[in-house]
């Protein structure tokens, strides 16, 4: 398999530093509060009830910790994850097909928005979201059990990362005269993960089956040439959104 790199990448690496450091800067403030609000302590400010209401703030630090470390904890799984489906995939297929990780867009809403991988093989192009949870996970008609963080459903992310990467290759010209349709595909690719998934509007899959899932889709036969020229279609205007 092709592993094509992509200048925008390590997207959630990114979430997971930035979020780190506003772990940081949360408890420098709850310490900084600490020091000057607290009794007997030759750090103190006493300016009436000034020390009083003072420490009342530290709740806010306390809260923005908690929050943070959550958003950092599941940052650090996801990447975990991606690591899995990457190195998966490229033990499962071939050379005929292209491999784009972590690509960053921009939504028709003007929100920033990143795809977990997007293969494209002689028999089809794929958008993948990877979700990295454990546990009994069911999903019925895109409904989820578990309340995914943020509000995301995995299923809407994989559509829309699909209608994007639709719309980029339509725009790029490079396979006109195909009506060239994106699968959505949702993978979880913890192994202690159990999945029950029932009438579903997008397929989703544990990991040991997502490269035969991919194989078996064989709707179109893309030449390599074509494969090629979408690939660097869809990098352009990639790039050229996040110039913007």
């Amino acid at each position: 398999m092709k592993t094509v790199p992509f200048p925008s990448g390590n997207y959630l690496k990114k979430e997971t530093q930035k979020n780190l450091i506003l772990i940081i800067l949360c408890d420098v403030t709850l310490l900084v509060i600490i020091l000057i609000s607290t009794p007997r302590l030759p750090t103190r400010i006493d300016v009436g009830d000034f020390d009083t209401s003072l420490a009342l703030t530290a709740v806010f630090p306390t809260l923005g910790v908690y929050y943070y470390l959550k958003k950092y904890q599941n940052c650090r799984q996801g990447m975990k994850g991606e690591k899995r489906v990457r190195q998966f995939l490229e033990s499962r297929l071939d050379d005929s097909y292209y491999l784009i990780n972590d690509v960053e867009y921009v939504n028709d809403r003007g929100g920033k928005e990143n795809i977990d991988h997007i293969v494209l093989g002689p028999n089809g192009i794929f958008a993948i979201e990877t979700k990295d949870y454990r546990g009994k996970i069911t999903c019925k008609r895109g409904y989820w059990s578990v309340p995914f963080p943020y509000g995301r459903n995995p299923s809407s992310q994989a559509k829309g990362n699909a209608y994007w990467v639709k719309q980029a290759i339509d725009a790029s010209g490079t396979l006109k005269n195909l009506k060239v349709w994106v699968y959505p595909l949702v993978v979880f690719s913890n192994p202690d993960v159990e999945l029950k998934a029932i009438d579903l509007d997008v397929e989703v899959v544990k990991l040991e089956s997502l490269a035969d899932s991919i194989k078996s889709f064989n709707r179109y036969s893309f030449s390599p040439d074509q494969l090629k020229t979408t690939v660097d279609g869809l990098l352009k205007k990639a790039r050229t959104q996040m110039n913007k």
